[in-house]
């Protein structure tokens, strides 16, 4: 019988998991009333109050915990946002693995690339037109998502079902067809071009990202183990290699490659680690990985303790606001 303790752990259906749940989280934030922009009202919504834009304690609270809960994650958690949770990359995936079994395993027809790339064999008017329409049919799910960060959900879903049709109505289904028209285009052109070229957070990573951050670590003293093996890079959605990540590195965490190499010990072994794994902090000076405590304290900086004075701020604002 097969050890099934000598399995190593994967990583894909868990992603997979997370970043299903983080759109659905992107959706029920501002439709149970987290948070949300009322225009229709000049006001906020945060966690089912009403506030008003002049309730400085509970605007620059929140104000401060937006600006400052990008720094914590960099330093924390660094680019394992991208790979497990952020609704680009999310995106950007599914419309890759459409247009690689619609078009060719390497076909290409975002910006971001040498140009257009398809597999002869599957270069059919058929195949073209099944991988619009569902592109299209994803861009107007969408681009329903923002209207849920400006207007209340009754409003959406008064759209969505084509309900009364007067002015206001008109104004918000321009709206969507501007967010939709987006979304086609992200999807369909942009897609990693806006990851790499134009993403905030990734150019928060350049400026503030340090060692101590979760990233991929290779077991150096094993590396007889992987001799002439280049599973893990050909595994890789951002074609480096995972062995040799450095600070700047495009790494998203996606942990694609930590599963490629263990599922090759299981191929070879039997079973067992691999060589690839997730850490995060730096060794201590015995050389044991720093605890816990260690790794937080040493991650969280002032960026972090402007993120908690900003929580406590808006907690204040928020209970003495008027019923």
């Amino acid at each position: 019988m097969e050890n099934v303790l000598a399995r190593p752990r994967t990583f894909g259906a868990s992603r997979t998991l997370v970043q299903i749940g983080a759109l659905l989280m992107l959706v029920m934030l501002p439709a149970l009333g987290v948070l949300r922009i009322d225009l229709a009202r000049g006001s906020l919504m945060v966690l089912g109050r009403l506030v008003n834009l002049r309730d400085f304690p509970v605007v620059s609270g929140l104000a401060i915990m937006l600006a400052t809960a990008p720094l914590l994650m960099i330093s924390t958690i660094g680019t394992f946002w991208c790979g497990w949770a952020c609704p680009q990359n999310t995106v950007s995936e599914w419309a890759n693995g459409l247009t690689h079994r619609l078009l060719g395993s390497r076909a290409s027809v975002d910006v971001d690339g040498s140009g257009l790339e398809v597999a002869p064999s599957k270069n059919r008017i058929a195949n073209w037109i099944s991988l619009v329409a569902r592109l299209v049919a994803a861009s107007l799910v969408l681009g329903v998502v923002p209207l849920f960060y400006f207007f209340p959900p009754d409003v959406v879903w008064s759209l969505v079902r084509g309900g009364d049709q007067d002015q206001f109505s008109a104004f918000i289904y321009r709206l969507y067809l501007v967010s939709a028209g987006a979304a086609f285009v992200d999807i369909a052109l942009v897609r990693y071009f806006l990851c790499n070229y134009a993403c905030l957070y990734r150019i928060g990573l350049y400026l503030f990202r340090n060692e101590r951050a979760t990233h991929i670590a290779y077991d150096a003293a094993r590396s007889g183990e992987c001799a002439k093996c280049n599973y893990c890079r050909v595994s890789c959605r951002t074609g480096i290699d995972p062995k040799l990540i450095k600070k700047f590195e495009r790494c998203i965490n996606c942990a694609e490659c930590v599963d490629a190499c263990n599922r090759l010990q299981v191929r070879r072994h039997g079973g067992g680690p691999g060589l690839l794994r997730f850490e995060s902090g730096t060794p201590s000076a015995s050389g044991r990985p720093a605890s816990w405590v260690d790794r937080a304290r040493a991650s969280i900086g002032w960026h972090g303790l402007l993120f908690f004075g900003g929580c406590a701020l808006l907690a204040y604002g928020l209970g003495n606001l008027p019923h």
